[in-house]
């Protein structure tokens, strides 16, 4: 099931300078990036922990076309770390419920929603012409199926994880080494089970603050910004307080 909130208003200038004026100020972004976000589109698979952080960064920062891909519903067991819904979304499609409120957020942003489960049979389609795509999932044959993707079609994409107190943050070119040659096994969980079937222990503040990171790189990265993340893992451990830049 598809869904598109189109873009219902056209900015003025004035509300366009005071909506953006603190980005504006940035030396990094100016008027030349904040109009280059405007004309980016990406694609955000995931609305759960790591999506509420995620999607209300890009979408209150200007980026121009967003789409959700997310099958999932709203959980009790979801509500302490995915802060774009509440106890009356319970059993309702996250990916619908996110589109609306981001939209609420900003008007400006167009946002397309796809509430089916990534697969090799959609995944080129919903995935092909966009700027960017970025990795929300819990899941790891999301992860591969997307590197191969993202391959195929030229394109950059984000690998963010969460596990516990910690996680994982990489850019992924299209070219070179990808995510399947760093982990060319499926990794475990902490308590050594498979990722993929395993539920993932994790804290409220661990999405929020990885989504946080995966979303400043994410920005750079359309912005035109060199970060160090293209060639590197970076490694969080927010129990110790622990940053590892890892070269790939």
């Amino acid at each position: 099931m598809d869904v598109r909130l189109s873009k219902t208003e056209v900015l003025g200038l004035e509300e366009w300078q005071e909506r953006y004026a603190r980005q504006l100020l940035l030396p990094e972004v100016g008027r030349e990036g904040q109009e280059l976000l405007a004309r980016m589109s990406i694609a955000v698979i995931g609305a759960g922990g790591l999506g509420s952080t995620l999607l209300p960064v890009l979408v209150g920062a200007g980026i121009g076309e967003v789409l959700i891909v997310d099958a999932d519903v709203v959980s009790r067991s979801n509500l302490p770390r995915q802060t774009l819904y509440t106890t009356e979304d319970l059993g309702e499609k996250k990916a619908l419920l996110a589109a609306r409120r981001l939209k609420a957020c900003n008007p400006h942003c167009t946002l397309t929603t796809s509430t089916e489960r990534l697969s090799p049979t959609n995944a080129h389609q919903l995935l092909s012409g966009k700027d960017l795509i970025l990795d929300a999932t819990d899941n790891e044959e999301a992860r591969r199926l997307i590197d191969s993707v993202a391959r195929r079609v030229g394109q950059h994409w984000l690998y963010t994880s969460i596990d516990g107190w910690c996680g994982q943050v990489a850019l992924f070119p299209p070219e070179g080494k990808g995510y399947c040659d760093l982990f060319p096994e499926i990794p475990s969980t902490s308590e050594g089970l498979e990722a993929s079937s395993a539920p993932i222990p994790v804290l409220s503040s661990t999405p929020a603050l990885l989504g946080s990171i995966a979303g400043a790189e994410a920005l750079k990265h359309l912005l035109g910004l060199a970060t160090p993340l293209s060639d590197h893992l970076l490694l969080v451990d927010s129990l110790r307080w622990s940053f590892q830049l890892l070269k790939r």
